[in-house]
């Protein structure tokens, strides 16, 4: 009998499958005692008993259960013992990123920015405590009714001390970092490379390295970057997002921007210049502006769409 069939998992009851990833599913969920929508990641049956899988999985909960930041999802309650091991989070009222690059085709450029700095983020304090995401990708990003940005999915995430999945291809295609698909370990830099991969996606709609699983293919992509379709209606605005992926993105990790904190300076140096002051308010003035949330008071509405050449039309959420 399927979680869904179950209706409920511990004190949970279920509502309905939000989405699936390769070790199981997420529900929304009803604390009973509480009345709180959660979400639950439950391990798939036919991982409750494996070893491996077992591991991969209490690895994730030891992580998540120490992190505590407003743009991570936060962590509620857990099982890990088999048959029914799953972890209960916050659920946010929202979309992922992934939905709403395909819903909007592509973004304003200083929304985009006003994402990526909440990403930085959540990936600068992951980093300070020494855990690297290692699958940093637009299904990954969560964005609330109300704009808040926060990560979540850690089943691949790692500490920065060990020889982390070297050898091993691992991640979403089209959100590799050379380091994932070389003999390489996967470094907080990796991260860097997938935030300038989102940033480049979110401005362009089309994803900077190749969604393909052949190493040589995504290899020549990642060398063949093409910076030249980010585009915008204000040449400055347009090279300073240019120059921010194109550190992000370079090949060596050596050579990429520093670290998380840097990037972060980067980005709010052009969101000042533009006088974009909360970056909240600007994702979700641009979601009331699409009857995707309510209005945003006029009080926090900011010049959002400066250097964004519009898209002719919206798929539907």
């Amino acid at each position: 009998m399927t979680v869904l069939q179950q209706k409920k998992i511990g004190k949970y009851e279920i509502d309905y499958e939000v989405g699936a990833g390769g070790l199981g599913k997420v529900y929304k969920g009803i604390d009973e005692e509480t009345g709180q929508a959660v979400a639950i990641k439950v391990l798939h049956e036919k991982y409750q008993m494996n070893k491996r899988f077992l591991g991969i999985f209490h690895r994730e909960l030891l992580i998540v259960s120490r992190l505590k930041h407003k743009h991570i999802v936060g962590y509620i309650d857990a099982n890990y013992k088999p048959p029914n091991c799953y972890i209960v989070s916050e659920f946010i009222d929202g979309w992922s990123l992934y939905r709403l690059i395909k819903h909007f085709k592509r973004l304003p450029p200083l929304v985009a920015l006003s994402v990526t700095i909440d990403i930085l983020q959540g990936i600068d304090y992951l980093h300070l405590h020494d855990t690297i995401h290692s699958d940093l990708s637009s299904p990954n990003v969560l964005i609330s009714r109300q704009g808040k940005v926060l990560l979540t999915d850690f089943g691949l995430a790692c500490s920065g001390e060990v020889e982390n999945y070297k050898n091993y291809m691992v991640g979403t295609p089209g959100y590799y970092s050379p380091e994932h698909i070389t003999d390489s370990s996967i470094l907080p830099q990796s991260d860097i490379y997938c935030v300038g991969l989102l940033l480049y996606e979110m401005v362009t709609g089309e994803k900077a390295v190749k969604a393909s699983k052949d190493r040589e293919e995504i290899l020549y992509s990642m060398k063949h970057i093409d910076f030249k379709k980010i585009k915008c209606s204000e040449r400055r605005l347009q090279s300073a997002i240019r120059r921010i992926c194109k550190r992000a993105l370079r090949y060596r990790g050596g050579l990429r921007t520093k670290n998380a904190e840097k990037m972060i300076f980067e980005v709010y140096k052009i969101l000042k210049r533009y006088d974009i002051r909360y970056s909240r308010h600007a994702i979700h003035q641009m979601l009331s502006a699409s009857g995707l949330s309510l209005a945003l008071p006029e009080k926090y509405q900011q010049d959002i769409n400066r250097g964004y050449i519009e898209v002719s039309s919206e798929d539907p959420m």
